[in-house]
């Protein structure tokens, strides 16, 4: 598919980043195991997204499992993914690309929340 035959963005920058939790699932391997902590949302795609949050998980591979909580709307979403890059972003702060891996339902409710997101906030994409 070319670039001009695609309907919809790559990913969805949020202009005004949203809240969120990250939560590292307990029986994951690696640092931070077990903990929850705020964070913000900058952009979004049905594949994944950017977030920034002061937890560091010492980023070593791509193989780190979390669960990122966010409202998008009215409707709290939890998705699953693995973070695919990570670095440090400023004092104490950390940025990482997380992957996401969603079930079709979670893919369908997703572009609905994007959708609706799209035309009451003016957001883009890019």
């Amino acid at each position: 598919m070319d670039a001009a035959s695609r309907k919809e963005p790559f990913r969805y920058v949020m202009n005004q980043p949203i809240d969120c939790w990250l939560e590292v699932p307990t029986g994951s391997t690696g640092h931070g195991t077990g903990k929850r902590t705020a964070g913000v949302l900058i952009d979004l795609s049905r594949s994944g997204c950017k977030v920034r949050s002061s937890l560091n998980l010492r980023f070593t591979s791509g193989d780190t499992r979390i669960i990122i909580h966010f409202q998008l709307n009215e409707t709290m979403l939890q998705f699953t993914g693995s973070v695919r890059w990570g670095w440090m972003y400023g004092l104490g702060e950390y940025q990482y690309g997380i992957r996401l891996v969603l079930t079709d339902e979670e893919e369908e409710t997703l572009i609905r929340e994007l959708d609706i997101w799209t035309m009451s906030s003016g957001g883009e994409g890019v």
